[in-house]
This record gives C-alpha cells, structure tokens and sequence, in this order.
C-alpha cells in the first residue's frame, strides 16, 4: 500500500461535489498577460470602438403593445363569452345598455 492516494486524508481532496458546496474554495484564475497592441500609424486617430446595444422596440412602445394586446383579447373574450357561449349578438357586447343590464342581474341576485 506505497500508493499516494491512500496516504492523503479524505478530507483534503479538492473536488467538484465540494467546491458545489462551498468547502472548497475554487481558486482564482491567473491574469491573461496583456498582449502588445499595435500602435497605428502616424496621421490617424484611434477612435475607441464601443458596443453600443440599441433596443429594435422602445421600452415605452412595448408597453403600449401590451397594453393594446390586454384590450383586445379583453374584448375577444367578451365577445366569444357573449355570442358563442351566451345567445347574443357579438355586437351588443359593446353597447353600454348590455353591461347595465349585466350589472343590474348581479346585483340582484346578490
């Protein structure tokens, strides 16, 4: 039994399952060496180039899209509640006599 494995405790081995539950600090990887940048050539400005994210759809268009989607599958769904599950005709639904008369069924029979 000259084998190294078995002289180590147990304790001191560095693996994976440890280092998931915080016994084992992974240690942080070395700084890359910094490579030689080319200088350019005399005459032109080196203009920094950045990355700048632009969004294709505005945060403020994008709630209006959804704001816009929520009113018009409010009124589908009245609509198919209405006309397909109730008998009515699709375009009394939009009437403000409809929505009295609903109201007024409500609180009745509570």
């Amino acid at each position: 039994m000259n084998d190294k494995r078995h002289q180590e405790p147990m304790h001191a081995q560095s693996s994976r399952m440890a280092r998931r539950k915080g016994r084992v600090r992974k240690s942080p990887p070395a700084p890359a060496e910094p490579q030689a940048q080319s200088l350019p050539p005399e005459g032109e400005a080196a203009a920094p180039r950045r990355f700048v994210r632009t969004r294709l759809i505005p945060i403020w268009l994008r709630l209006i899209i959804v704001a816009a989607l929520m009113a018009i599958s409010l009124a589908a769904g009245a609509v198919v509640g209405y006309s397909a599950i109730g008998d009515g005709a699709w375009l009394d639904v939009f009437r403000p006599s409809t929505w009295q008369h609903i109201l007024d069924f409500v609180e009745k029979g509570a």
